[in-house]
This record gives structure tokens, C-alpha cells and sequence, in this order.
């Protein structure tokens, strides 16, 4: 009998050509601004991690659209150093 998984559904809002995220370090490809990864659900802690680098003032955001319970959005614009990164721990 095969595990039973749960669908993560990523989006992301972003135009830098230097613009990286991972998903337990394993790096996420998204095609049209989606991608999705299947995951084993029983409450195992996942990460997902990101960063960019462009000029100042570039605009980007990063989303779990989906299960519900890792749900999160995170929006930002580049300060000066033209660089950001972030991280979000999710259980599903």
C-alpha cells in the first residue's frame, strides 16, 4: 500500500533572474510562477527557505497556497543591499 501524502502548492510573485527557494533543501522549480511537492502528512517538520538578490527597490513575494494548515505569504521589496532571504518552519 503506497504512504499517503499531502499536496504542498507553492506560488511565487517574482522577476529577479537571481531569485532561489528550497523546500527541505531540495530546490523548488516553478514553472508560471507555481510549483507543488508531495509530502508525507503526521506532523514532520518541513522547511522552506529562500533568498534574492537584484537591484534595490525590486519587488517580490512567496506563498504555501495549500494544505491549509502551512498556509503563509510573505511579501517584500529589496533595501538598498539588494538582497533578502527568509525562512518558514510548517508542519503537515
Amino acid at each position: 500500500m503506497a504512504a499517503q501524502t499531502v499536496r504542498v502548492v507553492l506560488k511565487a510573485k517574482v522577476e529577479s533572474r537571481f531569485f532561489r527557494a528550497y523546500l527541505d533543501d531540495k530546490r523548488i522549480r516553478f514553472e508560471n510562477g507555481e510549483a507543488s511537492r508531495s509530502l508525507e502528512p503526521g506532523g514532520r517538520d518541513y522547511v522552506l527557505t529562500w533568498f534574492i538578490r537584484d537591484a534595490p527597490g525590486t519587488k517580490y513575494g512567496i506563498q504555501i497556497a495549500e494544505p491549509e494548515q502551512a498556509k503563509m505569504t510573505h511579501t517584500a521589496t529589496l533595501d538598498e543591499s539588494g538582497k533578502d532571504a527568509g525562512i518558514f518552519w510548517f508542519k503537515v
